[in-house]
């Protein structure tokens, strides 16, 4: 699936905007096929645990951004709650760097994603605003992800059982933090 420009190539009339349809539909119950099937399992587990680290880390750079903005950082935290958010380590900012240069360019965002990193903190995020907005409110691209819903349906038990296991593993990340902190305090008591 590719979003195309309008201002750059796209078809206009009615049999291409159907061949661009087909098209898109076919890309995308391929995709699919292959990432659900027993060939894409080392892939999809790849992409489970890819997934589940980068949500893991931005959930606690989310958690402690939103602290540093309502004052609460000089607040003292209790340790059980430090050790279920614990601080970003250099790799998991660097993996969320990384996500986030792929998820722009896989929404077409290229002058996003070419920017070395840091330069987004440089300027103001209304530049990086407009061009998310962009993306999201070009009519041409949602009616194409619109036309493709029905395919992505052909695989809905595939997709919430994926979503099921990104739970899951999400669930046990916290569940063993929250075991190695009762450890400690059991081992020093």
């Amino acid at each position: 699936f590719r979003v195309s420009d309008p201002n750059n190539g796209a078809l206009t009339t009615a049999a291409g905007d159907a061949t661009q349809t087909e098209q898109d539909e076919n890309t995308v119950r391929e995709a699919l096929r292959f990432f659900f099937s027993p060939e894409g399992k080392v892939f999809r587990e790849f992409m489970l645990e890819e997934i589940v680290t980068v949500v893991d880390a931005s959930s606690r750079e989310a958690a402690q951004e939103l602290a540093k903005s309502l004052g609460l950082n000089n607040l003292p935290v209790p340790s059980f709650l430090r050790a279920l958010n614990p601080a970003l380590s250099d790799q998991d900012r660097q993996m969320v760097q990384q996500i986030r240069k792929l998820v722009q360019f896989l929404l077409g965002d290229f002058e996003g994603a070419l920017e070395p990193d840091g330069m987004e903190s440089n300027s103001p995020n209304g530049n990086r605003f407009t061009r998310a907005q962009d993306l999201f409110t070009n009519r041409e691209s949602n009616d194409r992800l619109r036309n493709l819903i029905p395919v992505v349906q052909e695989y809905a038990p595939e997709l919430r059982e994926f979503g099921s296991l990104l739970v899951v593993r999400l669930s046990e990340k916290g569940i063993s933090r929250g075991l190695n902190w009762a450890t400690s305090r059991l081992s020093t008591a």
